[in-house]
Order: C-alpha cells, then structure tokens, then sequence
C-alpha cells in the first residue's frame, strides 16, 4: 500500500477521536456513521477524504473493519493515549508510534525496507546514513524520505541523510536478511545502546538501595553492587536483596534493560536465559522505558521477578526464537507499587 501525505496522519486523529466519542462502551458503529460524523465539521479548514483514511487506519492496525462495523484496536488505543489532549494534529508522541509500529513492524515496512537498503552503516558516527550527491534514488523513494523526515526517523544536513540514533537497531534488524553487515559494524551500532545501559543499571543500583533503605535494611543497601563492570559473563548486572531477611549474601540478581523508546523491548542472550532458569525466583528483570541521559531518573522501573517463567505467559509480548528479541505488541498490565515515596511497576 503507498504512503499518505504527511497531511494525511492528522486526520488519523478526527477518524480515532471520533470513533470514542461514538463508542462511548468501546464497542463499534457503523463505518457509515463515523464517516458521516468525521465530515461533520472541518479540520483546519479541511474536509478529509475519510474513506481513504479509514482504509490506511485500517492497514496500519489502529482500527478493525469488520463487515460495516468499525472499532478501535489495541493499537488504536495506545495511538490515542499518545495524545491526551486531543489535539487534532499529530503528536511527537503519536509520530513514534507511527515509526516504531506501523513503519519498521507493520504495514509500510516494505517502504522502509527498499529505501534503507540504500543506507550504509557509519562505524565512526554509528549511524546509517545515505549521501545523496552519491546516490541516486528513484521518485517514489525520495517521497518516503520526505515522510520518514517528518516522522523524526530521518534528518538531512549538508547532502547526508541519517537515520536518527533510536531507530539504528530497527533498521538493521529490518535490512540484515537482505543485506550483510559485519560483526564490527553491528558492534558499534550498539555502543550507543550500552552506554545507554551502563547509566541506567547505576540508576537501578541506587533505586535498590532507596528501596532496602526504605525496608529498614540499611547494611544490606550497602552491598548492593553493580557486577557487570567485572564479570560481564554473570548473566546479570546487579546483586541486591529482596530485603525479607538480614542475609548479607545477595539473593536478587538484576538484569537490567534500557529502552528511550515507550515500549518494553529488549534482546535476552542465551546466557542471560540459562542464569535466569537457575536462580528462578531469585532472578529479575528491570526494564527501564522512555530513557534519557538527560533526565535518567524519570524513567521507573518495570520489575519482572522470574521472567523466564513470566514473560511466556503474557499474550501482549512477542518473542524472536532466532535472536530472543523481546518486544511489547500491546498494552502489558502493570501493578504500581510503591514503598512511600518510592514507586516502581511490576509485571506480574
């Protein structure tokens, strides 16, 4: 399916706003009604062609069509909790969502797919990137570069278009079955990923020792360590307490995952799985989303006690056999908890 005009994706927002305000249970209507009460009033001046935007909704997985009835999806859902205000006009927010799962995961990947065939990985800036005095691209790619530039996912400067940093993963796990990449290469790809996540395991240490602090277990906070600066082989990267007892000997061992995106998703290597399925209970994920160096300490961690128990059970995970590669689909359940002021999620 083409791309629509960027003009397009604001109307997104009437057809999705609409469609809640006319399933007020969050069950459905007839196509017929939602097209007749989109076209009730003008966007901006603009009356859309809303046959054509529902059938992108459609394709893009925000709503399900089925027979003459409409309704939102889980998607749809996420799409409009992005943009609690109800702005009409597209948010940043509702931009990455748009990127990250309908771009790179769903219905326009293959748009993403042949234009970042072009793109080469930059070992010195970690960066794919295309120069287009070197390159020349036919029509129908330089539109979507025109769309990807107003999703965020590419920026141009001086002849070179770049891939914006947070999505280098999705383009080389989009482009490695059609195009080679050295193992070199895919490291430097993810430096930037693992000093992303050294920051966050030193906001995990310091978050388990408010937690034992809290708990009355001062010497215990003080033993809490990060060990993967010594021994990356652990399968872990902090030794804690669960704080029941006054052992001295570590007996919660933390893997922690960092994402700047909204989603948890996160790449669990074979000897992280095995170290998990040993110490069982004793064994937890922190996922930390929305990460940023600037502003590290925003982020509250999503805690996952024995996740290779866990993370099976739940339908709205998705999981690469092949790589282990784990990736939120739809909206996961989490139980707030909280000991004072010192608040964390829990996947249970």
């Amino acid at each position: 399916m083409e791309l629509p005009e960027t003009s397009m994706l604001n109307f997104f927002n009437k057809v999705l706003i609409s469609l809640v305000e006319l399933t007020p249970d969050g069950d459905s209507c007839s196509v017929d009604s939602l097209i007749t009460h989109c076209k009730s009033f003008a966007l901006g001046g603009v009356r859309g062609e809303y046959e054509s935007v529902l059938n992108h909704c459609r394709v893009g997985g925000l709503i399900s069509i089925k027979g003459k009835n409409v309704s939102l999806s889980t998607l749809g859902n996420k799409f409009l909790s992005a943009n609690r205000e109800k702005y009409f006009e597209i948010t940043e927010s509702q931009k990455e969502i748009i990127a990250e799962r309908i771009v790179f995961k769903g219905a326009w990947s293959n748009h993403a797919r042949e234009l970042f065939e072009h793109f080469s990985a930059n070992t010195q800036t970690t960066l794919y990137e295309l120069s287009t005095v070197e390159t020349s691209l036919p029509q129908n790619q330089n539109v979507t570069i025109h769309f990807f530039k107003y999703l965020g996912i590419l920026k141009e400067e001086n002849s070179l278009i770049q891939v914006h940093k947070k999505y280098s993963q999705l383009v080389y796990e989009l482009t490695v079955d059609g195009k080679a990449i050295s193992e070199q290469q895919l490291e430097h790809l993810l430096m930037e990923n693992r000093k992303l996540g050294a920051q966050a395991e030193n906001v995990v240490v310091e978050f388990e020792r408010q937690r034992l602090i809290k708990m009355g277990k001062t010497i215990q906070s003080e033993l809490v360590k990060r060990i993967s600066i010594i021994n990356t082989a652990a399968g872990y990267d902090i030794e804690s307490f669960d704080g029941t007892t006054d052992e001295v000997f570590p007996n919660r061992f933390i893997e922690v995952k960092a994402t700047t995106g909204e989603d948890i998703r996160f790449y669990w290597t074979i000897n992280e799985r095995e170290v998990a399925k040993k110490k069982k209970n004793q064994y937890w994920i922190y996922a930390l989303t929305n990460f940023r160096e600037d502003k590290p300490n925003d982020s509250l961690p999503i805690t996952i006690q024995n996740p290779e128990h866990i993370i099976p059970k739940h339908d709205s995970f998705s999981i690469e056999v092949n790589k282990y590669l784990i990736s939120e689909i739809a909206k996961v359940e989490l139980t707030e908890q909280h000991i004072d002021e010192l608040k964390w999620y829990q996947l249970e």
